[in-house]
């Protein structure tokens, strides 16, 4: 009887492997390089995929790049009078691999928007006015200084080495702030916030989630007041306290001269200072 049995393995052999979905194969786009003006700044549209910014000191935007065959709807790279627009469209509807993989090289304090529907943004070594807003994508900012504005509603967030104004905002990814200074505000409602750095000095930081959690790793050499407030969630504060209570706590670290603000609904807070 086991006889019958072996066309059928041999059959579902040949299938299987025919099903298989062969790798993406790339080519490369047309780089493009563009002379900058004095009052001109950068919109960068792009609706999935991969993009990485990279600040640069020669006074020249340069996109390259590279898409899976087939996948790019429109490929636009325009300069106005006082606006470079960076457009791409790859019509990819599924979470596969990146359709596109786009690099841009901006010059410091040129002005940057991203607008994006999943495409995860990367940036580094950038100073200057920078907005980022993508619906699912991931963003990851490193070593960034000036006005930093972060938006995602679904992806995570991670901004590292950075300073300046930075505002971080979600729904509910999570929201990792590292070793950053300056006025720092970082909002959510279902995601966690993730805090680890030095708070001293001219540094404000705020940090608010409603029914995410909030967990703050200081360095030692952290000198700031702070208050922690929660609705309902569990605070615990390991750092000298002037008062507390399961979802409060109010204290000084240091001369107090940085200032560090929590507050959640339902989420649980942890305060406590690196080993």
């Amino acid at each position: 009887m086991d006889r019958f049995y072996i066309p059928i393995f041999i059959l579902l052999g040949c299938i299987f492997p025919a099903c298989t979905s062969a790798p993406e194969q790339y080519t490369e786009l047309e780089p493009q390089v563009l002379d900058v003006e004095g009052s001109q700044s950068i919109l960068i549209q792009i609706d999935h995929g991969e993009v990485l910014i990279l600040g640069d000191e020669e006074k020249k935007v340069r996109v390259s790049g590279q898409a899976t065959s087939l996948e790019i709807l429109e490929y636009q790279v325009i300069s106005k009078q006082d606006l470079i627009l960076i457009r791409v469209s790859t019509g990819r509807q599924g979470f596969s691999a990146a359709p596109l993989q786009l690099e841009v090289h901006i010059p410091d304090r040129m002005p940057v928007k991203v607008e994006t529907e999943r495409a995860s943004v990367h940036i580094e070594d950038y100073q200057g006015d920078l907005e980022v807003d993508t619906v699912s994508g991931n963003i990851t900012l490193v070593k960034g200084a000036g006005k930093l504005t972060l938006w995602s509603n679904r992806g995570d967030i991670t901004v590292q080495k950075s300073s300046g104004t930075i505002s971080v905002a979600g729904n509910y990814g999570s929201l990792q702030i590292l070793n950053v200074h300056g006025d720092t505000g970082v909002s959510t409602i279902m995601g966690n916030v993730i805090f680890d750095g030095l708070i001293q000095g001219d540094d404000l930081t705020r940090l608010e989630t409603d029914h995410g959690s909030v967990s703050v790793d200081l360095s030692p050499a952290s000198s700031l007041n702070y208050q922690v407030q929660s609705t309902s969630g569990d605070v615990a504060c390991m750092l000298p306290v002037i008062s507390s209570t399961t979802r409060t706590c109010v204290g000084t670290l240091g001369t107090g001269h940085g200032t560090l603000r929590i507050r959640t609904v339902s989420g649980a807070v942890i305060l406590q200072l690196t080993p």
